[in-house]
């Protein structure tokens, strides 16, 4: 049980305001364009959100890490996601009559069958789109995700997120009555407009990071503002580039900002009571994804083979780096 309070607990803490940095867009997107209860709609999407989690809780537990989501996949899903929201935004500002499809609506048939329960289908966007969070996880819940692993139970791992999950819902639904409450005036959704296309953006440019791209905002804002990703040297001895990466809870600071391409190196991450997503460490196009020790030093190896940007991120792309690999 205390491990089911701890996962609780954090994520009425963290976790809640780390995922609603995330998730939050698709949560004030379901409530667009809706006419039932906007407090129905919420919890539609909340207890969604709580069912999917906790079925995948249940089955990393059975099955291992097998079932997580790679940091490129996930940073196509977050492109996609980014998109429909920006589609939200051109619908909510009457844009163009073709975004009035980017109303998600269940297929024919069980809209058939919902009629008959009930007339208002509405509540099929919130329930898809809090079942759709669970294929873009923060940071904090990817370490509660590690944890339902380590449980080795359907069970264990099924507590683990539910507790977790449950944990976030006051952040949430706070989120979403404030969102709800912007659309009833018409300046008001514009701003939400605004901030959902903002959302969007950030969650197609945290894809971009995801994937390694160098096409990403903070890269742009290097080459508007003249910064070089050229600084310090590169280390080498013994034939090894040695370079340590300092982690803290606000991101990531490296002794190295230079490598040479087909030399050796040896990587080291340093944290020290780290409690940000900056535990949850991603080189993409090295496929490499580590969750990090709150305290300690962690070794990876690699070596460079093509030269230009490195980048490397913690699993939101929230916090970046990156190195210059040089001939």
């Amino acid at each position: 049980m205390n491990q089911f309070l701890l996962a609780f607990i954090t994520g009425l803490t963290s976790g809640g305001i780390s995922c609603v940095a995330v998730q939050g867009g698709l949560l004030a997107s379901s409530l667009t364009g809706n006419k039932s209860s906007n407090i129905r709609n919420i919890l539609a999407f909340l207890n969604s959100k709580l069912v999917a989690y906790t079925i995948l809780g249940a089955a990393l537990g059975l099955l291992g890490g097998s079932l997580v989501i790679s940091p490129k996949v996930q940073g196509w899903l977050q492109i996609i996601i980014g998109l429909y929201m920006l589609a939200t935004a051109a619908r909510l500002l009457n844009l163009h009559p073709i975004f009035r499809y980017t109303v998600i609506q269940p297929p024919k048939f069980i809209l058939k069958y919902i009629s008959k329960i009930s007339q208002d289908t509405s509540f099929f966007t919130p329930i898809f789109l809090g079942m759709l969070t669970i294929l873009i996880p923060c940071g904090v819940t990817q370490a509660m995700m590690v944890y339902a692993v380590g449980t080795g139970s359907i069970l264990g791992g099924a507590g683990i997120m539910f507790s977790f999950i449950l944990g976030t819902f006051p952040i949430f639904f706070l989120f979403g009555m404030a969102s709800s409450q912007m659309f009833k005036n018409k300046i008001l959704t514009v701003i939400a407009a605004i901030v959902i296309t903002l959302i969007g953006i950030l969650s197609i440019n945290t894809g971009q990071v995801l994937r390694g791209s160098v096409h990403t905002l903070q890269n742009y804002w290097r080459v508007i503002g003249g910064a070089s990703n050229l600084g310090p040297g590169v280390k080498i001895n013994n034939g090894v580039q040695e370079v340590t990466i300092e982690v803290t809870s606000f991101g990531y600071k490296s002794d190295v900002k230079t490598l040479k391409v087909g030399v050796p190196v040896k990587l080291l991450l340093v944290t020290k009571n780290v409690q940000s997503c900056a535990r949850s460490f991603v080189i993409p196009s090295l496929g490499y994804s580590k969750i990090l020790p709150t305290d300690g030093t962690t070794e990876f190896d690699f070596t460079p083979e093509s030269t230009g940007i490195l980048t490397y991120t913690c699993s939101m792309g929230m916090y970046t780096g990156s190195f210059n690999v040089t001939k």
